[in-house]
């Protein structure tokens, strides 16, 4: 179960969500157009699932790359999901769920399935359960994208992620209440190590598990069923 408090604290910043995606995350647009490039189907309209969609800023990327595809995105936050129902207003491919996607059933099958920067929200064995979820929701051939967080090797790697996270970090343009809110979600994370999580996707059955980009504590991982 995700940590319901949690879920207060993303439905608080949910308006000003997007503009501090981009002041908080290093290089943000860049990963998400790295990820839409590896979301490869051979379907004109294939069957997307964002997990911890929030906004549908990630979705949004993929929606430019399959305008024909069909969307689902799952998210705790309703707050965050109202501002995706209204982002994607008018598109009939695309369905909304607010719920926990530890709890909740994938009772469909999907083409590509995406999560950004949620499951190191996760304890471990938590983590290894939303894993095996999602390689069972896939079709044969499908694909899973995972852009997040990771703990160093060391805690001297760790230290240096840290350092450097927090140079880029725009706090300046930030008022202080906004960057309350984010300190305070930060205190959720619980990212595993980069290769607990290959070993974890690995072991669910997943293929040419791979490391598509890293920078510092943010990668893209990669699985194939």
């Amino acid at each position: 179960m995700v940590d319901k408090s949690l879920k207060s604290k993303f439905d608080r910043g949910a308006k000003k969500y997007d503009r501090q995606r981009h002041q908080i995350i290093p290089n943000l647009d860049q990963m998400y157009s790295i990820m839409t490039e590896l979301a490869s189907c051979k379907i004109p309209g294939p069957k997307i699932l964002d997990l911890g969609a929030g906004t549908g800023l990630l979705t949004n990327y993929m929606l430019k790359k399959y305008s024909r595809g069909h969307f689902t995105l799952l998210d705790i936050s309703d707050e965050m999901l109202n501002i995706a129902r209204e982002r994607f207003k008018g598109n009939p491919n695309f369905k909304f769920i607010n719920g926990d996607y530890l709890e909740a059933d994938f009772v469909e099958k999907y083409d590509i399935v995406i999560s950004s920067l949620s499951i190191h929200h996760l304890k471990d064995h938590s983590k290894r359960i939303i894993y095996s979820k999602i390689y069972e929701s896939l079709n044969i051939g499908g694909i899973f994208l995972n852009l997040d967080q990771v703990y160093a090797p060391s805690l001297e790697n760790e230290d240096i992620y840290q350092r450097n996270w927090f140079e880029k970090i725009e706090l300046k343009s930030l008022s202080p209440s906004e960057t309350g809110i984010i300190f305070d979600r930060m205190k959720h994370d619980r990212p595993a190590t980069l290769e607990n999580n290959l070993k974890w996707l690995k072991s669910c059955g997943f293929t040419n598990v791979d490391v598509f980009y890293k920078y510092y504590n943010f990668c893209i991982l990669y699985g194939k069923k």
